[in-house]
């Protein structure tokens, strides 16, 4: 896992050479703009989830992993806290479903807070219990890269 001002994404690109069209397409496009739905950056190599929601209580929802994709998670307007823990130490709560690649897991989760201008990367390896509640309920949209392995 990666958190990190998004001012400083270029210096990430070279982890994965996808990485790279995802800050061109930051740099050419004002998600603040974009409304809700999913655009293709590289067909499904590449594409980003533009989602709007109301945070829950960490009780509202299960920690998850993906096997297939790496996220990379952007926080437009609003904040929530995002916890993330090792795979190897979560328990399957839902099993892995290869069609959505998404598998849910129990684990006790250290929380961060996510912020306009923060970004977060999350390999297979991470689990992420993204959408929480800070300090009271806030409304969100964020970005959703999917980077395809």
């Amino acid at each position: 896992m990666i958190i990190d001002e998004l001012k400083n994404f270029k210096n990430y690109i070279n982890i994965n050479e996808k990485f790279k069209k995802v800050s061109e397409f930051l740099e050419s496009n004002d998600l603040s703009n974009m409304t809700a739905g999913s655009y293709e950056i590289d067909g499904r190599d590449i594409y980003v989830n533009i989602d709007e929601y109301k945070t829950k209580a960490v009780t509202d929802s299960i920690p998850e992993a993906h096997r297939k994709y790496i996220d990379i998670q952007i926080v437009i307007n609003g904040h929530e806290k995002i916890g993330f823990a090792n795979v190897e130490n979560g328990h399957t709560e839902l099993a892995y479903d290869e069609n959505r690649d998404i598998e849910f897991l129990k684990a006790k989760c250290e929380y961060i807070k996510a912020y306009a201008g923060r970004f977060f990367i999350f390999f297979p390896q991470d689990l992420h219990h993204p959408c929480i509640t800070d300090d009271k309920q806030s409304e969100i949209k964020k970005a959703v890269f999917k980077i395809k392995l």
